[in-house]
């Protein structure tokens, strides 16, 4: 059943009252709740509420709170996708699958191979916002309990010199080893923070790859297969989870 997201300060004990009417249009026009349904709200806090609808118009609906209890749908790792923007549906979709995956927080760069070019800052900003738009829309049907920060677009210079505390560069050639092998030789512990570089549609630049040592970010290969950018996310991604997840 999808989520809903709603302020805490629009939560009483007993009932809350959403009053975004997108929502509600969602709920009682796609969804067809009516009275007496069952209806999933999450809060900042990560508080998940099963509640039963009490009466809506299309400005507001109010539901009783059944029962409260603090999300599971959340990662223990802490993991941060630095990925070179990819073309607009490839982008939509690798934000989409990343968000479903778990991952906290996603920096898109652009780096030598990065087809997409932006006119100015402002361009630059819609583009975040759209994807912050994807990913909490994503959230909802995963019932994920928080989305992940979208950050500004940086350039793959800027991406090198930040502090983590493991950091990954998936890399189709020249990788010194897989990442299965590189995660069980390096194992994660509780607050560590991970980024986990995934480049353009045309892989990185002979030069970004030689940068990636100096900077101690590990060169790792996701297989045999020659991957498409939006795939490796999912791939990337899974593999970090399987491996790290408890």
């Amino acid at each position: 059943m999808p989520q809903f997201f709603i302020e805490s300060k629009k939560i009483t004990a007993e009932a809350l009252l959403l009053e975004e009417k997108s929502d509600i249009k969602h709920i009682i026009d796609v969804l067809r709740k009516k009275e007496g349904d069952e209806v999933l709200f999450i809060d900042e806090n990560e508080i998940l509420y099963t509640t039963m609808i009490l009466e809506f118009s299309k400005n507001h609906l109010k539901a009783q709170i059944l029962n409260k209890e603090k999300s599971i749908r959340t990662l223990c790792t802490d993991i941060t996708l630095i990925q070179s923007v990819l073309k607009s549906s490839a982008q939509d979709f690798a934000i989409q699958k990343a968000t479903e995956i778990g991952t906290k927080k996603i920096l898109p760069i652009t780096s030598k191979y990065t087809v997409v070019k932006f006119e100015n800052s402002k361009d630059r900003t819609k583009k975040v916002e759209k994807w912050q738009k994807i990913a909490f829309e994503s959230c909802k049907q995963c019932e994920r309990s928080k989305a992940p920060e979208i950050s500004a677009i940086r350039s793959f210079q800027e991406a090198l010199s930040m502090d983590f505390d493991i950091k990954i560069a998936c890399v189709e050639r020249m990788a010194d080893l897989s990442l299965k092998e590189f995660l069980r030789a390096n194992s994660y512990k509780a607050g560590q923070k991970i980024a986990l570089f995934v480049g353009p549609e045309g892989g990185w630049s002979d030069a970004e790859i030689e940068s990636f040592s100096p900077n101690n970010i590990a060169k790792v290969s996701l297989g045999n297969m020659i991957l498409r950018a939006e795939t490796a996310v999912i791939a990337a991604l899974s593999g970090v989870v399987y491996e790290y997840e408890n």
